[in-house]
């Protein structure tokens, strides 16, 4: 299959199938007239589309204006769960029809690497310090109610199941998403979110990430002819779902306590459940087959510890030694699981002091398997299970904390010079002295009374020792990583580092240096934040503070870099160029000062946001960055599209581990470097976009106002979907507005400005100067930085509408500055779109990815339909005639077009 030719002919016939099972439960629900308005307005812009005119379009328009409250809402459903099936089928067939599938699988790869002669150890040794981290986040981007996702999964297996589900189950699936409600009536809360993390995690990843692990063992084995010694476990998951405060008061320091003592509970369940199917199916008999020594020991020790297992027996032959060792593995479980609830230190009762113990009764189970000519049971459910607690251990994700450096600072002011006054009001330099000293030379003291500091005080160190409690009674690896968001300097992760120590996670070892449970994690979101990393961090690799960290920590220092806020503030092109600037720059520091370094990519759904193909962009990051480890950020929508489902996550991780190995082995840049005129020429762009956009978004008088009222950003601050605040403190102002809202509501106007505003004035300033074409088109087929620009840009203009953007601008027509201001806008997308032609060397945009341009395609019209209806919706509300229906009623409906254009774009924040 090559990119230009693609066979989806098997999806498009079970979009059709599907498209008519809708067809029919609308007829069956709402009746005929429902179900032929439905066509009409179907047709009508399947029409638009392939024939463009302006009687067509006003066609529809009318159609829409004379619609009732109750028939818009009941197009807008339609075209919603239209396009939700659309999903559930597009990512069935995702791995069979992505272009880069197969050179991006672990067997293709290792083929490759043996091909050219890599050596094994040198594989060998890679993988087992391979790291590729997916964390999953709460940021609200996902406007699906988790009861739709549910019945989603189900409309995923049935059509997995194909002819042995018959059409009577997708019916009653389907039958059962028209019937329920598409939009929350509530916000989630902090813990609900937790849960909802948590399945995702348990029914999803728990399955996936062994199966990735299971095809890296046999593709090794398959190209080099060994076994990998010791087994790699490259994949591993994270969650900031119930530990990311910044910005969110709801999160706090019980919520962090409660949702680590969840993810330790629902490991524990799992495993749990896991052991009556191991129990049926072990049954060899001492009477046919002996067991190891150690086994049968074991098993007395069993008996002498857990009074409760003797009764737990009386219904197994006492020769069924595995079904006896399988039932003490089930009360130590439930034990573990009491002593959780219980507060206690684990083991107490009886229960698995940690995982380790765990694996070790498994693994002795297995060597009396295979000793006794067994192997075959033992290659089974058991090795599941094996791999699963290798890969989860007593947690399914590790929880990252993050917290607002200011928080941190209030805190540490608090804390440490209460008297004094804040440490702001000091000169940086000043700053780092008095830290380190607090750090290096203050005694250990016991912490003030909590009640007696400030509330920002008293849950900045609830929260830490919160932190450092759950690591010493659940889990030493509960939480690894302490994210510090908006970091400006080095004191900004000093002032969290003295604070650490305040609480205990830091402590000073005999030896004279320190011992440390965490990592401190500073986050570079914005533009000249990026620029100033390397200072910062040239700071704290020289402070002997932070170097007994680092130290403490194996000499790894984890730096988080902040996709969303650097394109807020800079616009795309300066956004991307300033992150691979800093990339280059602190992994060259690093490596002088002998610091491990991993990359931590705050990515979000949108392009503007970092989202796009992961394997793609790791690829394009500089050679020499990745080294074996990366950790990436996976929100909303992109979680439901990427690890909606077992297959799917397969596919996503199984890639992303392949991505990286790559990038530290075989780099497609390896020994080749970026000329020097094409940074210079990167650089150029980077700063004409940033001037281009930042004057229209932060300097242009009036864009304000015609971001809102161009746009439903109001409405979309009214969505339930997530715990945390649309806005920071501010009023309306756009440096007030969180990155998530900011592209969410550019992205319903169909214009998705925030991903490209800027870079067409850059690239055809350019293109005008002398042999300008002839560098861009250089730097887009020998630098995949710049290709993976260029063709996210590619994705998001084959996403623009411009006819439906102008449309919304209407909204904003009594605005002074609005004609000026939309035409501005609409000559930037004409220059962007035609520049990005010119560099690729195409007619039309995403040439090179049929299937991607198919998808969109075959959304569109009903894109279109939801946007016309969200149009009306908007005039409706917005010049008070809400033409019999409550504002509440008028907000619902307004919200249900939103989540439609989110479920067709695929990418909301």
């Amino acid at each position: 299959m090559t990119a230009s030719r693609i066979d989806d002919s098997a999806l498009r016939a079970e979009v059709r199938a599907v498209g008519a099972l809708l067809g029919r439960v609308i007829r069956e629900q709402e009746g005929e007239r429902i179900y032929q308005l439905v066509e009409r307005v179907r047709t009508l812009a399947v029409a638009r589309r392939r024939r463009p005119t302006a009687p067509g379009e006003r066609t529809l328009q009318r159609l829409i204006r004379r619609l009732e409250q109750e028939d818009i809402e009941a197009v807008a459903r339609a075209f919603t769960l239209f396009l939700h099936l659309v999903n559930v089928v597009e990512s069935r067939h995702a791995p069979q029809l992505d272009p880069g599938a197969g050179s991006g699988s672990l067997a293709a790869l290792l083929r490759r690497l043996s091909r050219r002669g890599t050596p094994s150890d040198l594989v060998a040794r890679t993988l087992s310090d391979l790291r590729a981290t997916v964390v999953l986040t709460a940021h609200p981007t996902e406007a699906t109610r988790w009861s739709v996702h549910k019945i989603l999964s189900r409309v995923d297996r049935a059509l997995e199941a194909g002819a042995r589900a018959g059409e009577a189950e997708l019916l009653r699936e389907i039958t059962a998403l028209w019937q329920t409600q598409l939009q929350r009536e509530r916000r989630p809360t902090p813990i609900g979110e937790v849960q909802h993390a948590l399945h995702t995690l348990e029914t999803v990843f728990q399955d996936a990430i062994p199966r990735v692990h299971e095809r890296l063992a046999k593709a090794f084995e398959s190209a080099y002819g060994a076994r990998l010694e010791p087994p790699a476990r490259p994949v591993r998951v994270g969650s900031w779902v119930g530990g990311d405060r910044d910005g969110n008061p709801n999160v706090t320091a019980w919520v962090t306590s409660e949702a680590l003592r969840l993810h330790r509970q629902t490991t524990l369940a799992a495993y749990w459940r896991a052991i009556p199917t191991l129990i049926d199916l072990l049954t060899p008999s001492e009477k046919r087959v002996p067991v190891s020594e150690e086994l049968r020991a074991s098993v007395e020790r069993d008996l002498e510890e857990l009074p409760r297992l003797r009764e737990r027996l009386e219904g197994y032959e006492s020769h069924e030694l595995y079904r006896r060792k399988l039932n003490a593995v089930a009360v130590r479980l439930e034990l573990s699981m009491e002593e959780t609830d219980a507060a206690e230190l684990p083991g107490l009762r009886g229960g698995y002091p940690d995982a380790g113990a765990l694996a070790a009764d498994l693994e002795l189970i297995d060597r009396s398997l295979r000793g006794e000519r067994g192997a075959r049971l033992a290659d089974g459910m058991l090795q599941t299970l094996r791999e699963r607690v290798a890969s989860f251990g007593f947690r399914l994700a590790s929880l990252d904390v993050r917290e607002h450096q200011a928080r941190h600072r209030a805190a540490a002011a608090s804390l440490l010079c209460p008297v004094e006054g804040p440490l702001e009001g000091l000169p940086v330099e000043e700053q780092q002295r008095f830290l380190e000293h607090c750090f290096l030379h203050e005694p250990d003291e016991p912490l003030p009374p909590l009640d007696s500091l400030d509330d920002a005080a008293r849950e900045v160190l609830s929260t830490l020792l919160t932190v450092r409690e759950s690591m010493a009674r659940l889990d030493p690896g509960a939480v690894r990583d302490l994210v510090i968001s908006d970091t400006h300097d080095h004191a900004n992760v000093l002032e969290l580092l003295v604070l650490a120590r305040r609480v205990g996670l830091v402590r000073r070892s005999s030896d004279g240096g320190v011992e440390s449970a965490v990592n401190i994690v500073p986050l570079f979101e914005k533009v000249d934040s990026l620029a100033a990393a390397e200072t910062s961090m040239e700071r704290l690799y020289e402070s002997p503070a932070y170097r007994a960290q680092l130290r403490a920590r194996g000499m790894r220092q984890q730096i988080m870099l902040g996709y969303s806020d650097s394109a807020k503030d800079g616009g795309y092109f300066a956004a991307c160029f300033a992150l691979q600037r800093a990339q280059r720059a602190l992994a060259d520091q690093a490596a002088r000062h002998g610091v491990h370094l991993e990359f931590f990519h705050g990515r979000g759904g949108t392009i503007s946001r970092g989202g796009g193909p992961t394997h793609r962009a790791i690829l394009a990051q500089p050679p020499e960055t990745v080294r074996g480890r990366i950790k990436l950020t996976e929100q909303g929508e992109v979680i439901t599209s990427k690890y909606g489902t077992s297959e799917a996550a397969v596919h996503h991780l199984e890639q992303l581990a392949s991505a990286v190995l790559e990038a530290t082995l075989a780099h497609p840049m390896q020994g080749r470097t970026a000329r020097v005129s094409w940074m210079g020429a990167m650089d150029t762009l980077a700063e004409r976009s940033r001037a281009r956009y930042r004057g229209l978004v932060y300097e242009e008088p009036g864009f304000v106002d015609l971001f809102y009222a161009a746009t439903p950003i109001e409405e979309i601050a009214g969505l339930r979907i997530g715990s945390r605040p649309a806005k920071r403190r501010g009023g309306r102002r756009i440096e007030s507005l969180r990155a998530i809202p900011w592209n969410f509501a550019w992205n319903q106007n169909r214009v998705l400005l925030s991903s490209w505003y800027g870079a067409g004035a850059a690239l055809q300033e350019m293109l005008a100067e002398p042999d300008g074409e002839q560098r861009l088109r250089a730097m887009y087929r020998g630098w995949l930085f710049f290709r993976t620009v260029i063709d996210n840009l590619q994705q998001v203009l084959a996403k623009v509408d411009m006819e439906v953007g102008a449309a919304y601008g209407e909204l904003a027509r009594d605005l002074p500055d609005a004609v000026a201001l939309l035409q501005r806008i609409r000559d930037e997308h004409t220059a962007c779109r035609r520049s990005v032609l010119r560099v690729v060397g195409s007619k039309r945009l995403l040439e090179g990815e049929p299937a991607l341009r198919r998808s969109i395609e075959r959304r569109n019209p009903y894109i279109d339909s939801l946007s016309q209806l969200q149009l009306e919706l908007l005039r409706r509300k917005r010049s008070g005639g809400v033409r019999g229906a409550t504002l509440e009623a008028m907000d619902g409906a307004i919200q249900l077009t939103i989540a439609g254009v989110a479920a067709g774009l695929r990418n909301t924040g």
